[in-house]
């Protein structure tokens, strides 16, 4: 092997060892030797070249893990196991086995290749085809919804369960029947939503998005863009990208489906065709995507620039900021986390308000940071969060994180009264524990890999630099490396502190014992502050967004309300027996409810979009 294909087959071995994500712009076409690895003798050295090339969704790869299921011993059989289910996902095979014998190893590998057989290209493009409205599918739809209210029983049970079988393909149709002015219509519609929210059976499983990308099936493109509107959330949504990036070339050439995409009608096809052939198409696909700069539809314009901005085009920037007064408030927190990400410490002082007007002076302020500033800025600081849909939940001993059908994924249990904490890079959480007067950094096992002793913390955070921010009850605030040493430590906060968080702009956001929300530098000087009228006995209630707006949870007032540093109130939402809340990248709130004993998500008007109710003593909650 040749140093040029050696080192980039290591790299994806560490990679994969490390928890990190392999890049496909360097397993983009696979280096022979990596494949001739495969049919080594080693199972060892089979397993590493596997499992780098089973990372950039290499189809030739999974048949060998499956086989060495059978080769390998227990403890190195768990990183093939992890890559394999990883995969599967619900179509993973349930083996509960209760030795490791030959004859175990062979029960799990045959499992794992019925699995692959059963999943060809052809098996995942029916199945999604099922789940996509087609206009026969709809003309069908339209015509059994008014059948609800027929006079003739049967022909009502008749269209009910031909409804039914149609499954969440039928739910904008019947949300639009539960307003009918017949009864009948109404009431079986809202029985019909129930059924098919509730029941498992009309989901697609997520598997089908991702195997996509690793079968290649022809016509796995325009599959998956005609299934997009169909898409439940932000989750599946970025599925559907991370299949596209995958698909966006094929024989060296920009798949046309999605080229042609960039022009769909749809303002949500033409925005995930630009970050897909941005991020996976090359200096080809990266210029057919600067055309959408110009996008008529600010929606698909800042999806398009935040990607171009993401692969190092400053062009990107410049459109950003451009955007900010005609983004909703949701939009304009994108944007300006990214802006913030680039900017660090050399961010400009924003004026505060949620006004049109407030907004061209913020876009202002961005415009004189980036004619300063923008040859000398490092576009490498700018980095995709892709959001994976996994909650990490806190109670009182226990730390855990569930997938978005509430399934834990992991558990760390046997703490001393959680108040914070966050999932960290390569399979890592950091977790501040009251009574222990400790934070720990932890792998998802449990294990200590770094600690500091504080007395009672309250908050935690990973800074940008590596250093650790951490909140005690009472006081004080400090910020340590990973030595463990303080690199400054604030000791006399007026009143004391509930909580803090140290802002992307790098201002310290504390909310005191009296109520009172104070903005501070890193030396302890007061820069802003003002009262929220809150109760001053409640602990950990602030957070903070991407874009620096300061939220607070008002446990007894039963709502969580958003500020501007400067105090002014933007927003308002009702939120049942609340105890912390924390800001989603979409603009969204997630409350988690210790006395509900639930996690649920809100949009900006109140409304629960998702909840989880079987959280226990749920003090805090954080997603990813």
């Amino acid at each position: 092997m040749t140093r040029t294909h050696f080192l980039p087959w290591v790299a994806g071995c560490l990679a994969l060892l490390l928890g990190l994500s392999y890049p496909n712009a360097i397993l983009g076409e696979q280096p022979p030797d990596l494949r001739k690895r495969l049919k080594d003798p080693s199972p060892s050295v089979r397993k590493q070249a596997a499992l780098a090339l089973a990372e950039a969704n290499d189809a030739d790869a999974i048949p060998v893990l499956i086989d060495l299921l059978v080769e390998l011993p227990a403890a190195e059989r768990h990183p093939v196991e992890e890559c394999l289910t990883k995969l599967a996902g619900e179509w993973a095979p349930l083996l509960q086995l209760p030795t490791d014998d030959v004859i175990d190893r062979r029960v799990r590998r045959d499992a794992w290749a019925s699995w692959w057989r059963r999943t060809d290209g052809a098996v995942l493009l029916a199945a999604l085809a099922q789940h996509t409205l087609t206009p026969d599918k709809r003309r069908q739809i339209q015509e059994l919804v008014p059948q609800l209210g027929n006079d003739d029983f049967t022909v009502r049970e008749s269209a009910s369960r031909k409804l039914l079988a149609f499954g969440r393909l039928a739910l904008p149709h019947l949300r639009e029947a539960e307003k009918d002015r017949d009864l009948e219509v109404t009431r079986r519609a809202k029985m019909l939503i129930e059924r098919i929210e509730n029941g498992p059976d009309w989901r697609l499983p997520l598997a089908t998005l991702r195997l996509l990308a690793v079968r290649k099936p022809a016509g796995a493109v325009e599959a998956l863009l005609a299934f997009l509107p169909f898409a439940e959330d932000e989750v599946w949504e970025e599925e559907i990208r991370k299949s596209l990036v995958v698909l966006a070339r094929r024989d060296g050439k920009l798949d046309p489906a999605l080229r042609r995409a960039l022009t769909d009608s749809q303002p949500k096809a033409r925005a995930i065709a630009a970050e897909a052939l941005t991020e996976g198409g090359g200096a080809e696909g990266r210029a057919a995507v600067r055309k959408l700069l110009r996008e008529d539809e600010p929606s698909v314009r800042l999806r398009a620039a935040l990607a171009l901005a993401r692969a190092g085009e400053r062009a990107g920037v410049a459109v950003l900021i451009d955007l900010l007064p005609l983004l909703s408030a949701d939009e304009c927190g994108q944007a300006e986390e990214a802006l913030y990400q680039l900017a660090g410490d050399t961010a400009p002082e924003m004026p505060e308000g949620a006004e049109p007007g407030d907004k061209k002076k913020r876009r202002d302020a961005w415009c004189t940071w980036w004619k300063r500033d923008a040859m000398h800025v490092d576009m490498t600081r700018l980095r995709a969060c892709p959001l994976l849909g996994f909650t990490l939940v806190l109670g009182n001993d226990r730390v855990y994180e569930i997938d978005r059908h509430g399934k834990v994924r992991w558990n760390i249990d046997n703490l001393q009264l959680v108040t914070d904490a966050v999932v960290l890079p390569g399979n890592r959480v950091l977790i501040a524990e009251y009574n222990a007067n400790r934070v720990t950094e932890r792998d998802f096992k449990g294990h200590i890999v770094w600690q500091k002793q504080v007395k009672q913390p309250v908050c935690v955070q990973r800074l940008v630099n590596g250093h650790t921010f951490i909140a005690s009850d009472g006081g004080p605030l400090r910020e340590v490396d990973r030595a463990g040493k303080d690199t400054y430590v604030i000791g006399n906060v007026p009143k004391g502190v509930r909580a803090a968080y140290r802002s992307r702009q790098g201002r310290i956001v504390c909310r005191t014992g009296t109520g009172a929300c104070v903005l501070m530098d890193t030396t302890g000087k007061q820069l802003k502050s003002f009262d929220t009228h809150h109760v001053p006995t409640d602990v950990g209630t602030i957070a903070l967004s991407p874009n620096g707006r300061i939220l607070v949870t008002f446990q007894q007032g039963n709502k969580v309300v958003e500020y501007d540093t400067g105090g002014q109130k933007l927003l308002e939402v009702n939120a049942p027996q609340p105890s912390t809340t924390t800001a989603l990248p979409n603009g969204r709130f997630l409350v988690a409810s210790y006395r509900g004993h639930r996690v649920f998500e809100l949009d900006r008007s109140g409304k629960i979009l998702w909840e989880y109710k079987d959280a226990g003593h749920a003090y805090r909650a954080r997603r990813r």
